[in-house]
């Protein structure tokens, strides 16, 4: 069974519907002499998971995550490691980034957070 890129496209389309939560998104720029630089928050639509599991961070280090987003992947770029993640009330850290791909083409992005 072959599967065309316009399936993978409607398949994306379709994951994307699935994405029923939204969480706040402040992307990491750097540091500066006062700490850390975040971009303005911005609203994104993902799934939450908030299953705990051992994950690799950006440096290699095994580390625990608290939860696990699955981000549409064309907000791919707003979750860098060390961006800061808002539930509700609560913040988490972005550790891990993982693009899932079927045939080639990114269909969605696995977000790990502390």
């Amino acid at each position: 069974m072959t599967i065309s890129a316009t399936q993978v496209t409607q398949m994306c389309t379709f994951g994307g519907t699935l994405m029923g939560d939204t969480v706040a998104v402040e992307t990491y720029s750097g540091e500066s002499a006062y700490g850390p630089i975040y971009a303005a928050s911005a609203n994104v639509t993902c799934n939450i998971d908030s299953t705990r599991r051992l994950v690799r961070n950006s440096e290699g280090m095994e580390v625990v995550s608290e939860l696990t987003l699955h981000v549409a992947s064309a907000d791919e770029a707003k979750f860098t490691p060390e961006s800061r993640v808002t539930i509700a009330t609560r913040i988490s850290t972005v550790l891990a980034v993982s693009p899932k791909a079927f045939k080639g083409q990114v269909v969605y992005v696995e977000v790990a957070c502390s």
